[in-house]
């Protein structure tokens, strides 16, 4: 027997029982839609987490103090300083260092109020650095300048009670009235999206920071040489503390570390998802495998008279597995489309509701290519035994029955 004759038995058969082979495709489909649909989502959110993270200057490092355990019940925490800072300046490789305060403050509006992150922007030629390493631009308004003490710029999601805030509102902070001078465009970054920029002297004054930073962010000449200048900077430090390996109270991060850890946590949980996922895809095979056997007892006559007339083991082989590998595809060419579609539409609605896209719709090559085969190949598998099982029939009993 030829393969487009085997192939057009097997298609006539799946087609003369039409319900029972949609149901069969159903455990199929649903799997492959599920695996698919998590995988493309998956993607998709690593893009927007590289993507903001390319946002914060691949050339720039950030230094935070980090708690550092004495003796027993005691605690300190690394301080970070002018001194720190203009060590840092006088290593070869770094353009330049600026210090960032953080605090968390009452914001109110008349007679609303709400609390808000609230941080400082570097004055004089730092300023420019700051915004060229963190890419900052208004939707409405404009930055602040040095002159600017009581002005500041808000985030594009900072509230009030769920009350947006304009350019041009009066904004009492810490107790202290400032004017929004401008409204910074959506990132996607609620380290940039839910904060305050305000002027740093301003931020010292009203804070009582007393100099002491919550970070530095070191602004490299050649983003290559990052990794390198990040271990030149944790000596250097160590050294001008008196702090051995180890014992350091303060941490050294650069965009590609915590970008790697996100990624590393992203896999993970992705493969465990589409481990659970793949259940209905074991279930679908067993369907498959349950209608080629249900196949084999209803046609045990037409496989004994076949067999009678010429045709071989093999061939009777090769046209159950054409039935099963066919439900197999067709099962992974349906759940394909429906797995990309599920993806687009969570994608779309994340975007209405967020106004940004958290989880991108990625429709690569590979997930396509790759569920299509392993449809086939589960079709195959499940089709194995009552193919093997249908070809070692003997005729005259076949007949017979």
């Amino acid at each position: 027997m030829k393969l487009p004759d085997a192939l057009i038995i097997a298609l006539r058969n799946i087609f003369h029982r039409r319900l029972r082979s949609w149901l069969t495709l159903l455990g199929i489909f649903i799997g492959i839609a599920a695996v698919v649909a998590l995988i493309s989502l998956g993607q998709g959110l690593q893009g927007a987490i590289n993507e903001q993270f390319d946002a914060l200057g691949v050339n720039s490092i950030t230094i935070q103090g980090a708690g550092n355990v004495g003796a027993p019940g005691s605690t300190s925490y690394g301080i970070l300083t002018d001194h720190d800072i203009n060590l840092l300046e006088h290593i070869q490789g770094v353009e330049t260092v600026f210090g960032r305060y953080i605090r968390i403050a009452i914001i109110s509006k008349g007679k609303d109020d709400d609390t808000a992150g609230i941080s400082s922007m570097p004055t004089g030629k730092k300023r420019q650095a700051f915004l060229d390493t963190l890419h900052l631009t208004t939707e409405e308004g404009s930055l602040i300048q040095d002159k600017d003490l009581t002005k500041i710029v808000v985030g594009a999601s900072v509230k009030i009670n769920g009350k947006p805030i304009n350019v041009r509102d009066k904004i009492t902070i810490h107790g202290k009235e400032f004017i929004v001078k401008g409204k910074l465009k959506k990132k996607g970054n609620p380290m940039f999206d839910q904060t305050i920029l305000m002027n740093e002297k301003t931020f010292e004054e009203l804070f009582q920071t007393n100099g002491n930073y919550n970070l530095l962010i070191v602004k490299t000449t050649n983003p290559k040489e990052v990794p390198q200048l990040k271990e030149v900077i944790a000596r250097k430090m160590r050294l001008d503390r008196g702090e051995k390996v180890g014992d350091e109270d303060f941490e050294i991060q650069t965009p590609q570390d915590i970008l790697d850890s996100l990624n590393s946590i992203l896999n993970t949980v992705q493969v465990l998802i589409i481990g659970v996922a793949s259940i209905s895809l074991i279930v679908g095979g067993i369907g498959i495998a349950n209608t080629m056997f249900m196949a084999i007892l209803e046609r045990r006559r037409e496989i004994g008279i076949m067999k009678a007339i010429g045709a071989k083991n093999k061939d009777i082989q090769t046209i159950f597995l054409l039935e099963s590998g066919f439900l197999g595809m067709v099962g992974g060419i349906i759940g394909v489309i429906l797995g990309l579609l599920i993806s687009a539409l969570v994608s779309i609605g994340m975007k209405l509701y967020f106004g940004e896209n958290l989880l991108k719709f990625s429709a690569q090559w590979w997930i396509i290519v790759g569920a299509l085969l392993f449809a086939f190949i589960v079709g195959i598998l499940s089709g194995w035994v009552p193919s093997t099982k249908a070809a070692k029939l003997k005729p005259i009993d076949t007949i017979r029955a």
